[in-house]
């Protein structure tokens, strides 16, 4: 439908927590993925820590698949440390949903 605000009530992060040695999706070593489930067809996500400081931004635009991955690393390509994380998503129009995932070492 068109009515974008109420979608966003339906995105989830998965796994969460996230456990690295989960092997959650059968990673890799050194190739970890979290997954935000249930997007809007274009949005993007913005990644905090809990004090503010932004650790990345995703693009996603996707009419099909609603599902984005990340791999757990920074605008620098460095892995992110254990903690709580804050995530944003935002629509083109404005609508966000703002929510929270733990990385867990």
């Amino acid at each position: 439908d068109d009515n974008s605000k109420d979608d966003l009530d339906f995105i989830k992060v998965v796994p969460n927590p996230y456990i690295v040695n989960s092997n959650y999706f059968n990673e890799s070593p050194g190739n970890h993925l979290i997954r935000f489930t249930q997007l809007p067809t274009e949005c993007s996500i913005s990644i905090y820590t809990i004090s503010g400081e932004l650790v990345t931004q995703i693009a996603h635009n996707d009419p099909f698949d609603g599902n984005e991955f990340w791999n757990l690393k920074n605008e620098h390509n460095q892995e992110v440390a254990p903690g709580l994380y804050i995530y944003v998503v935002e629509t083109p129009g404005g609508t966000k949903k703002i929510d929270k995932f733990a990385v867990v070492r």
